[in-house]
């Protein structure tokens, strides 16, 4: 069953890359393969708020010597007993930054990320924990407390240097994590001219440099280089990290807005790009609902078609009376894509520029009302949230997948819910309110066109799970965090970048042992479930097959924390010397096993601790640049691999590797 679940949501997972790949909303037409930007003054702004970070970014200094040492802690200061991040695990970064003369570079920003440069394949992610630092005036920077994780980015920029990211940065308990020097380079430039079609320059255009595959709006607030032409039309971007695909976007008032993407930049030579941009045309038209009434926000995108060179597209909204004016592209054929949130869109409408007579109609998106209440009282639920989820196809348990999309609070005295339908299919509707377990509906089956009605979600108060964590000698262990999930889940990066989208109908919640070691979880959805209890301390412990129905408290049996055996060594390079920032992965061959990834010290040191008895094969790789060769990671796993058998409170040393000149 979980192969199939795996292979639908890889299946899934490329689908998102692809509808990044077609801009942010899925929306291009999907004609040639140059990439378009969409632009407009006044174009819908996405909420981008999220819950505050668990990261907070705190200047303190510290010294090293005598110069300066910013450090920034990652967590705010409290009881380590009190957060289940601190349980888990905090560790330091320490690093320096410097020239390609190897002297240090004051005052690099320097960005700590669980996103690097390969999480462009998941798509859109939450930055909202990553936290920033600037390097003291001897190149050298820190971050404290920052929570265990096995692959985090560094991300050095400099305004005199190019932009360096340092990849699989490891986090280990109680350990400070001597980062390898990160040199900045000085790049290479990106230049050109901006004429018109008579051959006059124009002054004053905005230019975008961006690494992103897509670019979104002129005004908006991209993460990319950014100039202006002077009065000769030129402009320039110095410093531009080789080695890499950009896209430049060209925007100037009374002009068209073009894209170029899949310019590739290397470190030979500078890349000379001029653009030549059109007088604006225009494109006019008015939005209306089925039978007539207009459409008042609906967003109206226009993609150029048909065109050799770069690609233009643009973006507005309706008025109020439905009317709408694209005013900023150049001439030529354009394919219009109308969306609304409450409505299907309209992606058949192809006119020439110039014309200003559009009519195009939308079909509302079905609806599905009812009304959450207490299953044991029958009264309403006043005050909950609501999402549809939907079932997953093949599953033999009834699993499902939420549309976080969808999801609202509601406030209603009447405990009444109306959600919009994204698109046709099978789905339950989710209610969420403080005191009862997350609650689902029966299934329906929606369908275009056909609104859904008296759907009613009763709310119950769920299961419960009871239990103690002990070592291996009996003793309660205090602070252990508990975490429930569905007995699908996978303790890997490719669940945890499905988030609200992995497929199950478990709660996820999390608790603290207490003193005792005891541990209580209440309101959980009936499901099957697995407990994955972890403390710094302790080989983690996964327990499954735990089914937990409704009005019933299951007592789980005692989850005892070994704590594991300690594998140390040291990494060499070709050369025979310590190798620093070198990752060593132990990856389980038997059942029960965790797979762990450390990083060497500066002295190519390693130590891999609370590892659960069993059979690993263990392999190191040398520490990942910008400028590796693709399969040198393979190269060096074939390479070093080793098998190895540990027991509970082992202590196996000597495990050196030595990479080759492959």
């Amino acid at each position: 069953m979980k192969s199939f679940l795996v292979l639908l949501f890889v299946a899934i997972a490329a689908g998102g890359l692809f509808l990044v790949l077609r801009g942010d909303d899925g929306s291009s037409p999907g004609t040639g393969n140059t990439s378009v930007v969409e632009r407009a003054s006044d174009t819908e702004t996405s909420d981008g708020s999220r819950a505050a970070s668990p990261l907070a970014d705190v200047d303190s200094s510290g010294g090293r010597g005598e110069a300066r040492l910013e450090t920034v802690p990652t967590v705010v200061e409290q009881d380590e007993l009190a957060d289940p991040v601190a349980a888990v695990g905090l560790g330091d970064l320490r690093g320096m930054v410097v020239d390609p003369d190897e002297k240090p570079v004051a005052g690099a920003r320097i960005v700590l990320t669980k996103y690097g440069a390969d999480s462009f394949f998941f798509g859109d992610v939450d930055r909202s924990s990553d936290v920033e630092t600037r390097t003291g005036s001897d190149g050298t920077f820190a971050f404290e407390k920052v929570p265990v994780f096995e692959s985090y980015s560094l991300i050095a920029s400099h305004p005199d240097f190019s932009k360096t990211e340092a990849p699989s940065i490891i986090v280990q308990q109680g350990v400070t994590t001597e980062v390898p020097t990160i040199e900045l380079g000085f790049g290479v430039m990106v230049r050109g001219t901006i004429t018109d079609t008579g051959g006059n320059a124009v002054p004053g255009a905005k230019v975008l440099l961006t690494e992103k595959a897509f670019v979104s709006q002129p005004d908006g607030d991209d993460d990319g280089m950014q100039a202006e032409t002077d009065e000769a039309g030129r402009y320039e971007f110095k410093n531009v990290t080789p080695r890499q695909n950009y896209a430049l976007r060209v925007a100037a008032e009374g002009y068209g807005t073009v894209v170029l993407s899949g310019l590739a930049v290397t470190e030979s030579e500078d890349l000379v790009q001029d653009v030549v941009l059109e007088v604006a045309s225009m494109i006019a038209g008015v939005i209306l609902a089925e039978g007539g009434e207009p459409l008042e926000g609906v967003k109206i995108q226009a993609w150029s078609l048909g065109t050799p060179g770069p690609r233009s597209a643009t973006e507005t909204k309706s008025l109020e009376t439905g009317d709408f004016e694209i005013t900023d592209i150049p001439p030529g054929e354009y394919q219009l894509v109308a969306r609304h949130p409450r409505y299907a869109p309209n992606t058949g409408t192809r006119v020439e520029s110039g014309t200003m007579t559009v009519s195009i109609e939308l079909r509302p998106l079905p609806v599905v009302t009812g009304q959450v209440v207490d299953l044991s009282t029958g009264r309403p639920v006043t005050d909950f949230e609501a999402q549809l989820r939907q079932t997953v196809p093949g599953s033999q348990d009834g699993l499902s997948t939420a549309v976080p999309t969808t999801r609202q609070r509601f406030e209603d005295p009447d405990g009444k819910f109306e959600i919009v339908v994204p698109k046709g299919g099978e789905y339950m509707v989710e209610a969420i309110a403080a005191g009862f377990a997350d609650t689902y509906s029966d299934s329906f089956q929606s369908n275009l066109g056909s609104d859904m009605g008296g759907v009613v979600v009763r709310m119950t108060r769920g299961g419960i799970l009871v239990g103690r964590v002990l070592g291996d000698d009996g003793t309660p262990i205090s602070g252990a965090v508990v975490e429930t999930h569905d007995k699908e889940w996978s303790d890997d990066p490719f669940w945890d970048a499905l988030g609200a989208s992995a497929p199950g109908n478990a709660t996820e919640t999390s608790t603290r042992s207490g003193s005792d070691g005891s541990f209580r979880l209440v309101n959980l959805t009936p499901a099957n479930y697995q407990l994955v209890v972890r403390h710094r301390d302790f080989a983690q412990q996964l327990v499954k097959d735990l089914s937990v129905t409704e009005g019933q408290e299951l007592r789980v049996n005692d989850v005892r924390l070994p704590r594991g055996a300690s594998i140390s060594g040291m990494v060499l390079g070709p050369s025979g010397r310590p190798m620093a920032g070198a990752i060593v992965k132990l990856s389980p061959t038997t059942a029960g096993g965790r797979a762990h990834t450390v990083q060497t010290n500066r002295d190519g040191e390693y130590s891999v601790d609370h590892v659960r008895e069993g059979t690993y094969k263990l392999y190191a790789t040398r520490p990942r640049t910008g400028n590796d060769n693709p399969f040198q990671e393979n190269i060096d796993l074939r390479a070093t691999q080793r098998s190895l058998t540990v027991q509970n409170g082992q202590s196996v040393t000597g495990q050196d590797i030595k990479l080759s000149d492959v």
